[in-house]
């Protein structure tokens, strides 16, 4: 639709970005004065990449055609309900991420966590800085759990544990970010009532309605063009990003083959995004 000559869908975008880019600044602000997660965020390690690679496994359906075996012995991070793959125990990931606020309300039981740890003693769980003054977390806290309290420059992505993920190994400075299980068609499977994970679906999903479909479905368009915005970013700090995801729609980020990767196909990455 074009009014005046101008494209209102474009305008209204770009119009929507702005507002959100002024909402993000105030939350920094916001975050900038709480004393208290300033310096529990300054406990942090720095530096956790050191230029190696990082492998992202996301739990999208495509999850399930894939052979994950092909990272063993590597730095993996794994998110959300990933801990329920077959080959999670095996991999021993160096990290899980859990930023989602069902966390919080009990939509997602808190012994989640425990079962993560029960696999795999060694593993970092990344989680939202705030989180850490709720007395759910306070019993992890005190028996050492190797915590990262992780704040978000980029608050209203849109991108939730994806964005978490990358956010994180670009900053911890890793070398290449290797991701897989990112089919961007979630919203689809859950209106067509089909598997919109590897595991399945997310049962607290059938209790939407429309209206909240209609959110969903806003802010997965601006899931897109902060993913664009992140693959400028990634270039930015001379990180490359690589969708190893069999199928879905992801165009921002160059493509390989999770099967054809080996030391020197890693070495001849493409350093050049579309």
């Amino acid at each position: 639709m074009r009014i005046f000559g101008l494209n209102i869908w474009q305008l209204m975008m770009k119009m929507d970005g702005l507002i959100l880019s002024l909402l993000n600044i105030f939350i920094l602000t916001k975050d900038f004065f709480k004393i208290k997660q300033r310096k529990l965020i300054s406990c942090n390690r720095l530096d956790i990449g050191k230029k190696r690679d990082i492998y992202i496994v996301l739990n999208g359906p495509s999850l399930s055609n894939q052979d994950l075996t092909k990272f063993k012995n590597k730095s993996i991070m794994f998110v959300n309900r990933g801990f329920q793959h077959d080959e999670y125990k095996r991999l021993q990931p160096e990290f899980h991420v859990l930023v989602d606020s069902k966390m919080l309300t009990g939509e997602w039981p808190i012994s989640w966590i425990d079962e993560i740890i029960k696999m795999v003693p060694t593993i970092t769980l990344i989680m939202p800085a705030k989180w850490a003054f709720n007395e759910k977390f306070k019993p992890y806290i005190d028996k050492g759990t190797n915590i990262y309290w992780m704040t978000n420059k980029f608050n209203l992505s849109s991108l939730g544990v994806s964005g978490t993920c990358f956010e994180f190994s670009i900053e911890q400075n890793f070398k290449t970010i290797f991701f897989t299980g990112f089919d961007a068609n979630g919203i689809g499977h859950e209106l067509a009532n089909s598997s919109s994970h590897f595991y399945g679906q997310n049962s607290e999903n059938l209790a939407k309605t429309t209206l909240d479909y209609a959110q969903d479905l806003y802010m997965h368009s601006r899931h897109f063009v902060s993913l664009n915005q992140f693959a400028k970013y990634a270039l930015k700090k001379e990180v490359s990003m690589v969708n190893l995801t069999e199928g879905g729609v992801l165009d921002m980020f160059p493509r390989m083959d999770l099967s054809e990767i080996t030391k020197d196909s890693v070495e001849k990455l493409p350093t050049k995004y579309n």
